[in-house]
């Protein structure tokens, strides 16, 4: 993708901005054991390697924005809204 996810760090000196696709390749990279859904835990890591300050708040607040459902996962007909939520936060690549 042209660009470390260990450089990237929310409102920093940016480069440019993560695109939807960019964010959309990490939350999936993080989901580990590969079922198609996104624990709060996979969460947590996603916004680790984002740059969050406080990942698990992040986790926390992505999760109740983007599950719909309320199963306490992400699957893919929500992740358009969890990736929607991390954009709006400006995570940048640097």
């Amino acid at each position: 993708m042209g660009f470390q996810v260990k450089d990237c760090k929310p409102h920093g000196l940016p480069v440019s901005r993560l695109t939807e696709e960019q964010l959309r390749a990490i939350f999936m990279e993080s989901d580990v054991n590969k079922d198609g859904l996104l624990s709060k835990k996979e969460l947590k890591q996603a916004f680790s390697r984002l740059g969050a300050l406080i990942p698990a708040f992040r986790a926390y607040r992505g999760l109740r924005h983007a599950d719909a459902n309320h199963d306490g996962v992400v699957d893919k007909d929500e992740l358009d809204d969890l990736i929607k939520y991390a954009y709006r936060l400006g995570y940048k690549v640097t």
